[in-house]
């Protein structure tokens, strides 16, 4: 709709502080998942505005490593 908002919160490659965690996290997460493949904050981001969304935004969570969030407006 117009001036509607899309949420994402998911986990995300490159959260400081994760890394030495990080790959063995997704590894476990995609595979109980059985799809999908991790992407950075900066990739969701052009995916947003390759797909028309504008003013991406992001938020602080306390559990990064679990889950990041993204905004973005249609």
């Amino acid at each position: 709709a117009p001036d509607g908002v899309v949420l994402i919160a998911e986990p995300m490659l490159g959260t400081r502080g994760s890394e030495p965690v990080a790959a063995a996290y997704f590894g476990f997460y995609l595979m109980a998942m059985g799809q999908g493949r991790p992407r950075s904050p900066e990739t969701i981001e052009r995916m947003l505005r390759d797909a028309g969304f504008t003013a991406t935004k992001r938020f602080r969570t306390t559990a990064p490593l679990l889950a990041r969030v993204i905004t973005a407006r249609a």
